[in-house]
């Protein structure tokens, strides 16, 4: 079964010129995610947190992203008010982002953790429906628009890491939040969103994305690859730090990651033209495990640099293979909400086990069993969906 994109309502046609709305939405958005996510566990490290308690503060939020992402996605679905509800999730996560400047102890930063995500975990999943739509229309690339965001992240996780000692990581807060509430929120009422003229029942919907062959190991696939990276993001910096390694080698780390996305998303659309979305999926997979066994048997965190390249040039190809295909998949009107299962699967889910069992794991193996459960998810997902799109082999699937 394939959907085909739908014409917007008359009158509502969108200029390619307003794309880079999308892109300054991407590069404000992935530059608040750059302040933080290199440095949040090394600030609650600092808070005297242990390796499990990190790990169940990485678990439960995803859990409510699990809930949040496809509320939000049906809501603006359901009644076609995307920039609202953009707007309004941006502006509450930046506004509870600064709240984190004055709470202490496990359970006030996991509960703060917890409402942030709620708002901010469906963003990413909005913004990528949006996209999707506009360059189906103009036949622009979505690579393209998306590398902004990685151009974002670097300077922010790079330029941050080179300034910031465990002494001042308050900044990292007023950063992610003046971007999220004041940038974000104003680009999102800017976003060209465009009405859908035919819609489908959410019950409905759900039941034909479910139904077409090979879409369930396509969100099991999501769900194991979540739990291989919540693996890698929620503790390669304590890896690092473990290994003699600086807060500025922890930002370079996550700078190197993503700055090799850059190149890839920019050729994007030549990419996906080249080679099979479903290819792509699985070469990403494996590289995935192959990287992450490497820094698993890393002792110096040199070596982690040195690496780190690999996981952008990888993650950009996969990226833009799943975002294809979950647009794809979905009925015509539901394509925020499709956007928001994959990343309730990967992000919700996924991330959830991966941040319990891993740190279960730091706590009594170290940063190297880490990596190395992480890169046996990513295998597990490899073979879930190369075993679920053998199965559909014939069928007519958004992969194929």
């Amino acid at each position: 079964m394939s959907w085909t994109l739908q014409r917007p309502l008359a009158g509502q046609q969108t200029a390619p010129s307003r794309l880079w709305v999308a892109k300054l939405y991407y590069l404000v958005f992935f530059t608040a995610i750059g302040a933080i996510a290199p440095f949040f566990n090394v600030y609650l490290g600092t808070q005297g947190l242990s390796g499990t308690e990190i790990g169940l503060i990485g678990s439960l939020p995803p859990i409510m992203a699990l809930l949040a992402n496809p509320f939000w996605g049906a809501v603006a679905d359901r009644w076609q008010i995307h920039q609202q509800v953009l707007a309004l999730c941006t502006l509450g996560a930046g506004v509870i982002s600064f709240a984190f400047l004055w709470a202490t102890g496990f359970w006030p930063i996991l509960i703060l953790v917890v409402v942030m995500v709620f708002f901010r975990a469906p963003a990413p999943a909005l913004v990528d429906s949006a996209v999707m739509d506009i360059v189906g229309r103009t036949g622009a690339s979505c690579g393209r628009q998306r590398l902004f965001g990685s151009i974002g992240f670097v300077m922010a996780s790079y330029g941050l890491g080179q300034i910031l000692s465990t002494r001042d990581l308050d900044a990292i807060f007023w950063i992610h939040g003046l971007l999220l509430a004041i940038g974000c929120t104003f680009l999102a009422l800017l976003l060209p969103v465009e009405r859908i003229a035919q819609r489908t029942n959410l019950i409905t919907g759900l039941k034909l994305m479910r139904k077409q062959a090979g879409y369930t190991s396509f969100l099991a696939m999501n769900v194991l690859m979540g739990a291989g990276a919540a693996g890698f993001i929620s503790f390669i910096g304590l890896r690092i730090l473990a290994l003699g390694g600086t807060e500025a080698q922890v930002g370079l780390a996550y700078a190197l990651n993503a700055i090799t996305e850059i190149p890839v998303m920019f050729a994007g659309a030549a990419l996906l033209a080249r080679f099979r979305p479903s290819r792509l999926i699985v070469v990403g997979l494996l590289g995935f495990a192959a990287v992450y066994s490497f820094m698993a048997l890393a002792t110096s965190p040199i070596w982690i640099l040195a690496a780190s390249p690999l996981l952008g040039l990888l993650y950009a190809g996969f990226w833009m293979s799943v975002v294809t295909y979950a647009s794809k998949s979905a009925p015509a009107g539901m394509r925020a909400t499709g956007q928001a299962l994959v990343s309730a699967a990967q992000g919700g889910l996924g991330w959830a086990l991966g941040s319990i069992v891993g740190g279960m794991l730091w706590d009594g193996f170290g940063g190297g069993a880490v990596l190395f459960a992480a890169a046996c998810a990513m295998v597990a997902a490899a073979l879930v969906y190369v075993v679920g799109h053998r199965r559909a082999h014939g069928a007519d699937t958004p992969a194929s």
